[in-house]
């Protein structure tokens, strides 16, 4: 059976199909009898997500030297001239201005 002939095979069986069986009004004592979904406190949530990936997040850094972390940026920070320095302040600040407009005028989903 090719995919053309089972298309239009299957398009009929679901057109055929009735889309609701009665049941006397049975799902819906069902539904109105279950209990109201709770509702956990935001603060907790956040603090369920935050806590492992903070747990993680150290035990990834124990890892690491600190010294072969910080020397290279050090070095690297040492190395540059004014106007690079300049340049890394204004894109900073322009990144955090982006984020302050994007923080404000965006709704609470984001947070």
């Amino acid at each position: 059976m090719n995919d053309k002939n089972f298309d239009d095979f299957l398009r009929l069986q679901l057109q055929g199909s009735s889309p609701y069986l009665d049941d006397g009004d049975f799902s819906a004592r069902v539904l109105a009898n279950l209990p109201a979904q709770k509702r956990l406190n935001p603060w907790l949530e956040k603090l369920i997500v935050l806590l492992p990936v903070t747990l993680i997040a150290v035990l990834v850094l124990r890892q690491f030297s600190v010294r072969e972390l910080i020397q290279p940026a050090y070095g690297w920070l040492l190395t540059l001239d004014m106007h690079s320095l300049a340049m890394i302040a204004v894109v900073m600040a322009a990144l955090l201005f982006v984020a302050l407009v994007v923080l404000i005028l965006k709704p609470k989903s984001l947070l």
